[in-house]
């Protein structure tokens, strides 16, 4: 299953605004920034992949696996978030477990994922 488009940040403003307006952890892969927005309904993301990563087919690479680390933790995810996975230079030579893993440690600490008892167990499928 695929993640909606409408989910993606898709407008340089948005990621301007989740850069000056929210705040961001460094992990060993990955930047993540977030910025709290009581609009956003459910969550919106954005991937930034630089040329420092490598060739196109490596930046590709990575923005498929961090979409899929964001699809299989969808439902985790509290609404009224808006956030920008930035792929660091190490991030072209991680596995799918490594970004996740990596993912998973910012996200947690920056405190974008539901406590575990406000988990939805079944997939809402908009």
């Amino acid at each position: 299953m695929r993640l909606p488009s409408h989910l993606r940040l898709k407008r340089a403003s948005d990621f301007a605004r989740v850069k000056e307006k929210g705040f961001s952890r460094v992990g060993k892969y990955l930047v993540l920034g977030v910025l709290r927005d009581e609009a956003v309904v459910e969550f919106g993301y954005g991937l930034i992949t630089g040329r420092k990563l490598g060739m196109a087919v490596k930046r590709n690479r990575i923005r498929r696996l961090l979409r899929e680390v964001i699809r299989a933790h969808r439902m985790e995810i509290a609404p009224g978030w808006q956030f920008v996975i930035i792929g660091r230079w190490r991030a072209a030579e991680a596995s799918l477990a490594d970004l996740e893993r990596d993912w998973l440690k910012l996200a947690k600490r920056l405190g974008i994922l539901l406590p575990p008892s406000e988990i939805p167990t079944t997939p809402d499928m908009s």
